[in-house]
């Protein structure tokens, strides 16, 4: 049997086999032997290969973004990232500034470096933002992983990121810091604010500090806020404000989504990120979803902005862009349910 197998090899690749001390072949043809004796075996092998490789693609598919990570060992666009459609387009387009107010960024990570033009620390003023809750780093990474055929890649490759540390480790923040985070912000000129956050409760002085921002010709992007059906977070609540809920890979929306206005929705499940160890994660929740609306709307603000009449902060005169130009998918007659996918 070991002799035919080695033949069939032999013929395949179009060698001539020399008996020698280990194989006492008899003088044959190749090809004749072959196609006499095993005429029938390239049809049996093709099938068996086909078995396989479709063996593998479904147990492919059914795994989790993290374990397709682990599997193939290169760089993957997620499932959040190919429901936004878009090729990965780099160096093309304006940089648009986004500030992401958070727990800090880990800029020394592969997929982030790079990437922070600046940084600031809400609580004690220095450009020290190391995040210890895991939560910022994967923002930033959901928004524009660099393209480097290694780990994710972001939604808009042409960003400039502005890390703002406003969430101390257990994940608390109070209205000062956001107020200064938004403050520095406002004084670094950013584009867009993305608050992956919120106050369970309203009050005068939050709108004031998201007016502010507003006024300074920021688009603020807010999570909806992970309420499991209750009452949606502030400021995604603010009319001036785009707020974000989350759906899952059946675009069913996660159960721990918010109810109340929703502009948005966005992958919010399972969501395979850059993690402040320097690895990756899966993350799920609306605050994710929002960095996925942060990443769409800066892409397309790039564009916007070689357009006749933008104005900084124009979000009404983005929306019309995008709108105009196929960005945005309606997947729910019930309740208008939209994304927004890019080029």
């Amino acid at each position: 049997m070991h002799k035919n197998v080695i033949v069939f090899f032999g013929y395949i690749c179009n060698i001539k086999f020399v008996p020698n001390k280990w194989f006492n072949f008899t003088k044959i043809k190749e090809k004749e032997y072959f196609e006499k004796k095993h005429k029938y075996l390239i049809p049996v092998i093709a099938v068996v290969l086909a078995t396989v490789v479709l063996i593998l693609y479904n147990y492919y598919q059914q795994m989790n973004d993290l374990e397709k990570l682990q599997w193939t060992n290169t760089q993957i666009s997620t499932w959040g990232r190919d429901l936004m459609e878009g090729d990965v387009i780099q160096n093309n387009q304006n940089k648009i500034k986004v500030a992401i107010l958070d727990s800090g960024i880990n800029d020394e990570h592969p997929d982030l470096v790079g990437k922070v033009k600046g940084k600031y620390n809400a609580f004690n003023g220095s450009d020290q933002t190391k995040d210890d809750l895991n939560h910022g780093t994967a923002v930033a990474g959901i928004i524009t992983a660099n393209d480097n055929n290694n780990g994710v890649i972001g939604v808009n490759q042409n960003i400039q990121l502005y890390d703002v540390k406003i969430l101390g480790k257990n994940g608390h923040g109070n209205l000062e810091h956001l107020s200064k985070g938004i403050q520095w912000a406002i004084k670094q000129e950013v584009d867009l604010i993305n608050l992956s956050f919120g106050f369970q409760s309203d009050s005068s002085e939050l709108k004031q500090i998201i007016n502010e921002a507003v006024s300074s010709g920021i688009i603020v992007v807010a999570a909806a806020g992970n309420t499991f059906n209750l009452g949606m977070d502030y400021p995604a609540q603010y009319n001036n404000v785009v707020s974000v809920n989350a759906i899952d890979s059946n675009k069913d929306l996660i159960n721990a989504a918010a109810l109340g206005k929703t502009d948005f929705v966005a992958p919010g499940e399972d969501i395979l990120s850059t993690d402040s160890a320097g690895g990756y994660s899966l993350f799920s929740g609306t605050s994710f979803a929002s960095a996925y609306i942060t990443g769409g709307l800066s892409y397309w603000m790039g564009e916007f902005k070689d357009s006749p009449g933008y104005e900084p902060g124009d979000y009404r005169g983005l929306l019309n862009y995008v709108q105009n130009n196929d960005g945005l998918v309606t997947f729910s007659d019930r309740n208008k349910q939209q994304y927004i996918k890019i080029k």
